[in-house]
Formats: C-alpha cells, sequence, structure tokens
C-alpha cells in the first residue's frame, strides 16, 4: 500500500493526513480534505487535495468539479433558482435573514506547484490541465475554497421542502455537498454535468477519503466514515475520520449533541446523534432487518443524526433526521443499501434509490410491524401520468415526481415480487447488492440479474411499467356455476383486460363452506375464461384481492354469486357470507361486509386488519373530521345489545393500546378520535358509532 505525506497550515493549525490508496474504480479518486469550521463567521475553510487516475479510456484536457454551494448564491439566478421561482418559491425565501448567503469561493487550484486555470459556471468548475491527461496516467490537485454556509429558513428542516441540505441552526451544523467534487465520467454520458436541481440528487464515483475537521473543542461530529482520532488543541477538537469506498462525505457538528453507541450483529457500530428524538431502538432493528433481507450493511459506522438543516436525506455512512418517525428513520436507512452501498445516477434513474428505499422501508413495516398491506403507498394506486424513468429534473412538480419514482417504482417492485414469487425476488435483491457493492447499478444492470434470477425476459415488465404510462383495468362481466352428478361445483369466470399495459394477476374464488380457490392468469391477451372445480359452492369471485398490480381502477374487481340458506343476508347484490360451523362470519368475509356498508354511510377506509404485537384494529376510517377505529362483530348467534356487553374489557383494552400504537406511527393531525362497532347480527347490520371511549 503506498502512502504519501502532506502538511498543510490552514488558520493556525497544522495536521499531517495519510492518503490511501484506492481499489480499482471506474476513475481512481483520493481526497485529503483539511477543513476548519469558523463559527464567528459560518464558514468553512478547505484545502482539498485530489489523486485523480484517469480511467475513462480516453486522453483528458480538463476535469470538472461539482460546487454545489454555488446554488443558493444570491443574485446568481442558477438552475435550480430559476426551479424555485416556476415552483412559484422566491429564491430570498430559502434564508432565514435577508443580509445571509451561501457559496463556495475557490482562492487557487494547482498541480505540481504550478496554477491552473478554471472556470465557475453555476455548480459546475471546469480545470483545464496543462498537459493531457492519458488514460492510466494520475494527477494530483491542491485546490483551496471557502464554504460560506447559510441559516436557511425554518422549512428547510426537512430537506425536500426547498432542497436545502446544509447549513446551520441553533450552533448545530449539517455540513454535506461541501467540497469541490469530480464529476463522473462514464461510458454513457462521457462528464455527467448535471448542475444542481430543485428535483434530483447526485451521481458520484467510488472513492477513498481522509478528511481531518478542525471544530470547537465542545462540539460532537458525527460523519461519514471512521473517527480515528479526536484531540483537543486549545479551543479547537482536530478530528481525523477516514472513508473508503464512499461516493459522498458528510458530516454534522454541534455542542448538543447526544450520542448513544451500539455494536449490531455483523460488527458495525452505530452511532446515533441526539438532539431529543429516542432513535436507537428503531435504528438498530431495520439495519438488523436490512442485514438479513439485502447483505450485510458495508461499512463500519453506520451515523444516524438528528438534524435542525436538511433533514430526511442520506448519505454513504450517515442520514439526517428531522422528525424522527419510523418511517422516517427506516427509508433514510434504507438508503445505506439502495444509494450507498449500491450507487446510481440519481438524476437519470432516481427510482433506483428512491422507489428501491419507499419499497424496503414498507417490506420492513408489512414484515417486521406487521402493518396490512395496504401500508404500501402503491396498495391505492393513482397513475402519475409520466414515466418512472423520467429525467427528475424533468417531472413538471415534486408531487409528480413523488408519485411516479417513490409511489408507483415501489409498485413496480412490489408487482415484481408478485411475478417473480416472493423467494426469487429476495434472492435477486441480494445478488443485485452482492454483485454491485461499491458499484454504481443501471436498471439494465437490475433488468440483466432479474432475468438471470428469473429464467424469464422480463424487458416487457420494464418497458410497459417504467419507460411508458399505460393503463391497466381488469373486469369480471360474467361468471356461472353449476353443481355437477359428482356433487363437485364447476364455476366459469370471463375476466377482461382493458388497455394497454399487461401483468398476470391472481383470480381468487371464495367458496361457501369458508374455502378458497385461486388462479393466475397471465393477462397475455385481453379476454379468458376461467374454470374452477370446487366441493363447495362460488360465493364471490375477486381479482388481485392483495393489490400485488398496479390498477387504478377496482370497482369492477369482484364478482357476486346469489346466495342461498336460512342465515343467508338480503340485499339486491349478495356478497360473500361464509359461515363457520358455529354460525359466525369469517373475519375477513364480515369486515368486506361491513366496509360496503360503512361506505354508504360516507366512511372513507384507511387501513384494514391493522396489527401489531399487542392486539389488532379490524378497520381504521375517516368520518368527517373523526379518525375512527372500528371494530367488526360477526357472531350471528348474539343479540344485539350494548357493545360494551359484547366487547370484553380485555378486549376494548386491546383495542385502546393498537389505537395508541397506530397514532405513535401516523398522527391523527388534528382530527378527533372516535371508536365505533358494526354488530351483524340475523341478516342485519348495524352501526354504533361513539360506542365506547378510551376512558372507559
Amino acid at each position: 500500500m503506498l502512502k504519501r505525506t502532506v502538511g498543510i497550515s490552514v488558520g493556525f493549525w497544522f495536521v499531517v493526513v495519510w492518503a490511501f490508496v484506492s481499489l480499482a474504480l471506474p476513475n481512481e479518486i483520493e481526497y485529503t480534505i483539511l477543513a476548519q469550521l469558523d463559527t464567528a463567521k459560518n464558514i468553512i475553510v478547505g484545502t482539498e487535495i485530489v489523486r485523480f487516475t484517469n480511467r475513462t479510456g480516453t486522453v483528458l484536457s480538463e476535469l470538472y468539479f461539482h460546487v454545489v454551494p454555488n446554488a443558493f448564491k444570491r443574485g446568481a439566478n442558477t438552475k435550480y433558482q430559476q426551479e424555485l421561482q416556476r415552483a412559484g418559491i422566491p429564491p430570498s425565501a430559502i434564508y432565514a435573514f435577508s443580509d445571509d448567503d451561501a457559496f463556495m469561493e475557490i482562492k487557487s487550484v494547482t498541480a505540481n506547484g504550478q496554477a491552473l486555470a478554471f472556470s465557475l459556471d453555476d455548480t459546475l468548475m471546469r480545470v483545464t490541465l496543462k498537459e493531457p491527461l492519458a488514460d492510466g496516467q494520475t494527477l494530483t490537485l491542491q485546490i483551496e475554497f471557502v464554504n460560506d454556509l447559510m441559516q436557511p429558513s425554518p422549512q428547510a428542516q426537512w430537506a425536500a421542502t426547498l432542497a436545502v441540505r446544509s447549513g446551520h441552526r441553533n450552533n448545530t451544523y449539517t455540513v454535506t455537498l461541501w467540497y469541490p467534487k469530480v464529476v463522473v465520467y462514464d461510458a454513457d454520458e462521457g462528464w455527467n454535468l448535471d448542475k444542481y436541481s430543485f428535483l434530483g440528487e447526485f451521481y458520484g464515483d467510488f472513492a477513498n477519503y481522509d478528511v481531518t475537521l478542525a471544530v470547537p473543542a465542545n462540539f460532537v461530529v458525527g460523519c461519514t466514515g471512521v473517527i480515528l482520532t479526536e484531540t483537543v488543541q486549545g479551543t479547537q477538537k482536530i478530528v481525523k475520520i477516514k472513508a473508503e469506498r464512499v461516493h459522498d462525505f458528510a458530516w454534522v457538528a454541534g455542542p448538543y449533541y447526544r450520542v448513544e453507541e451500539t455494536k449490531l450483529s455483523n460488527g458495525a457500530l452505530l452511532r446515533v446523534l441526539s438532539l431529543g428524538l429516542s432513535m436507537t431502538a428503531v435504528s438498530a432493528d431495520a439495519i438488523e432487518f436490512f442485514n438479513e433481507r439485502f447483505g450485510p450493511y458495508a461499512y463500519p459506522v453506520v451515523t444516524v443524526a438528528q438534524v435542525t438543516v436538511g433533514g430526511g436525506m442520506e448519505y454513504p455512512g450517515i442520514v439526517m433526521i428531522a422528525g424522527g418517525s419510523t418511517v422516517e428513520i427506516v427509508h433514510e436507512l434504507a438508503h445505506q443499501w439502495w444509494y450507498g452501498a449500491v450507487g446510481n445516477d440519481e438524476m437519470d434513474e432516481a427510482w433506483l434509490d428512491e422507489a428501491f428505499a419507499t419499497f424496503s422501508e414498507e417490506l420492513y413495516d408489512i414484515e417486521r410491524l406487521q402493518a396490512p398491506s395496504s401500508a404500501r403507498s402503491s396498495y391505492r394506486f393513482r397513475e402519475p401520468g409520466i414515466p418512472v424513468l423520467t429525467r427528475a429534473d424533468r417531472f413538471p412538480s415534486l408531487r409528480s415526481y413523488v408519485q411516479a419514482v417513490y409511489t408507483k417504482g415501489s409498485g413496480v417492485l412490489w408487482m415484481l415480487r408478485w411475478v417473480l414469487g416472493a423467494e426469487g425476488f429476495n434472492r435477486l435483491l441480494k445478488e443485485y447488492y452482492a454483485r454491485f457493492l461499491y458499484k454504481n447499478a443501471t436498471t439494465q444492470d437490475f433488468i440483466t440479474i432479474a432475468e438471470e434470477i428469473s429464467g424469464q425476459e422480463l424487458d416487457w415488465f420494464f418497458d410497459i411499467w417504467l419507460r411508458r404510462v399505460k393503463t391497466l383495468d381488469f373486469s369480471l362481466p360474467v361468471g356461472t356455476w353449476r353443481q355437477t352428478e359428482n356433487g363437485q361445483f364447476e364455476t366459469k369466470l370471463t375476466i377482461l383486460r382493458q388497455g394497454e399495459a399487461i401483468a398476470p394477476v391472481k383470480v381468487v374464488l371464495y367458496l361457501r363452506d369458508g374455502s378458497v380457490v385461486e388462479q393466475r392468469w397471465d393477462g397475455q391477451q385481453t379476454t379468458a375464461e376461467l374454470t374452477f372445480t370446487s366441493t363447495s359452492a362460488p360465493v364471490q369471485a375477486e381479482i388481485d384481492p392483495d393489490h400485488d398490480v398496479l390498477e387504478e381502477n377496482r370497482a369492477n374487481n369482484t364478482l357476486s354469486f346469489p346466495a342461498y340458506g336460512a342465515l343467508d343476508f338480503l340485499f339486491d347484490t349478495p356478497i360473500h357470507c361464509g359461515y363457520d360451523r358455529e354460525g359466525a362470519m369469517r373475519g375477513e368475509d364480515a369486515e368486506r361486509l361491513a366496509r360496503d356498508f360503512l361506505r354508504q354511510h360516507g366512511y372513507e377506509i384507511i387501513a384494514e386488519r391493522y396489527r401489531w404485537r399487542g392486539g389488532e384494529i379490524d378497520l381504521i376510517a375517516r368520518d368527517g373530521n373523526f379518525l375512527v377505529f372500528i371494530e367488526v362483530r360477526s357472531r350471528s348467534k348474539e343479540l344485539f345489545g350494548l357493545p360494551e356487553e359484547t366487547i370484553s374489557p380485555k378486549k376494548r383494552q386491546r383495542i385502546l393500546l393498537t389505537a395508541q400504537h397506530y397514532l405513535a406511527r401516523y398522527p391523527a393531525n388534528n382530527l378527533a378520535i372516535r371508536f365505533d362497532v358494526v354488530a351483524l347480527s340475523g341478516g342485519q347490520l348495524r352501526l354504533y358509532k361513539d360506542a365506547f371511549r378510551a376512558d372507559n
């Protein structure tokens, strides 16, 4: 291993930094950065040494760097500021104070003691080389820079609101996108000269970093990589950090952080820097879950930091948390697999990190926390009207970007899971992670592995669901059944597929004895007749009951058969109503009937079968200004009485605890809380509003 010693004076402190040789990368890059945080002026004074080995396969006469802080410079009319204005946000709104500013000043760029010419354009810096750099040759540059940090407006606590990701508030600093960073040169585009944008994120080469920070002596630092040493020198603390095979470097610092450290099962260290939020338990559990599902976390340390600026963001080895909800923490930690360890061009193919992180967050919610499948963001799918694989800066709004990339994109992964089967899909994600660890991947890379794992040709699937806007609408217009001579039942269903999109789909037939039979239809044709043989009469047929397919109109996905028998309900359109031997309607059937009944009474169903370790609630709905938790009582032999008499105190307590669990994860947003009961007996339904109270 080669090493190199560099001594640089920054302000009044002097340090020696050791550079580590990079592993084979597309372009081999090593950063040695010495930076002093001046909290009186809110600036970073830095010296950066970049050792760049050309692996482009061509001769380079120039290098490009990202200088992101210039996106926010007052009056600069940058691409980012123009996009803010088109979104109806004046650029001045990003600042807390009218006299504040943010920018990066490049003091000098040198190589071998010679000054190099450079020019700035928006958030890009072009450096002209003295001599062409041949493929395989190495060049060492030294860049002196100053980064002026702003105090942004309070809305910037979340990065998504204003796309402000770096700054300070209350003497706490979020420092990201803060140094001159080499632009990626790839085979598809050459130099990827994307300027900082309101929508879309980043693209970087995996590199090695040696960073030395000088901060006030009472500051705590959290960062990408491993902190090697911390030494107090007078009023300064010198923090030396090493990070290997990462594509960016970010850090936080402040005097108020409380630090909790936990050793994880794979040996990685979890560092939680909190300003009051409790984040350790959720963070540790999420990381362990992703270790099991996708492969071991890729780095020695993972840091979860509460921030006052730029929260809800991910960087290699560190995530920035604003609100501290389970969803936020789990989503950002999922990015340590999909963005951190497996990189991608987030401007051209944002779904590879955001959709994957959303899917991972929802998988954790459903499998680890026992949330219902309706917790998936794509469960009630609405077509965004723009392809998932649209460049991030070409989406017309933040809303359309989220709907396409996060919601539809994650829905495509859930649908692929249905197409391949859960076991095959799990193997796909593990193989994709293992094969592209410490590399940048593309959508085509993912497709190639998906086809290898499944043995299927899948271009049709990804073309329809990622590259195009095509709709899909299944329906069951006709169904018949008869009892055959041998006593069995034969049911025939006509299924239609309208729209240009194609997907296989599950069709389920619910039977009177409470059993279920199902078939998988490939959906390749526009119509088909499906035949089911069963030992019991059919009650209802349903297409895609689990919402595996991205279908918007589900009103025509069920077909009910006339019911018969003394205990049947008397409706114009009978629905599935199978009873068990004790005369009770099966839970899911009662809930289906109650759900239809509540919708007729103006309820908006939000969740079904919400479960956790302490209990479950049948239905959660909104009724005007109320968030309603609903218990469905389905014993046909019960007489109608006060719900307090038919629900035991123990059952009521479990419902109340489950409601508290739900509200902790999904706040009610100023809605009043109510507990209702729907009771079914003797072919009738009754709704008891405000059936019992939390203080009963």
